[in-house]
């Protein structure tokens, strides 16, 4: 196998990694948001004081900021993976969108304007 070949593979594979810990990252998020309706709701359902289960929520808080902490580090993990394909080697290999600084196209987002 030729090193671009072999370049080529190790950047797949390392891309493919990078976005699946990314959706997982944001799956998280997501429940975490579900998880704060469900204390929400089941503690209005039950009829219980908004002061009853506040170290629950308070928990919840720390997981949330974690979580998004993690997020952020992700960004810094992108960054720093920039700075070693700049640095290497592999600044001519493709590593398949790793470099989102400055890219203008459209995202889709679950986000819709409510009127």
């Amino acid at each position: 196998m030729k090193r671009s070949e072999h370049a080529a593979t190790v950047v797949a594979r390392l891309a493919t990694d990078l976005l699946q810990a990314e959706a997982s990252q944001d799956e998280a998020v997501s429940q975490l948001g579900r998880l704060a309706q469900s204390l929400t709701r089941s503690r209005r359902e039950a009829g219980l004081s908004s002061t009853v289960g506040q170290a629950a929520f308070d928990a919840l808080a720390d997981a949330v900021s974690a979580q998004v902490g993690a997020q952020r580090a992700m960004v810094a993990l992108h960054e720093a993976l920039a700075e070693v394909k700049r640095n290497t080697s592999y600044r001519g290999v493709e590593m398949g969108g790793l470099e989102k600084l400055g890219d203008t196209a459209p995202r889709p987002t679950g986000l819709a304007l409510v009127s």
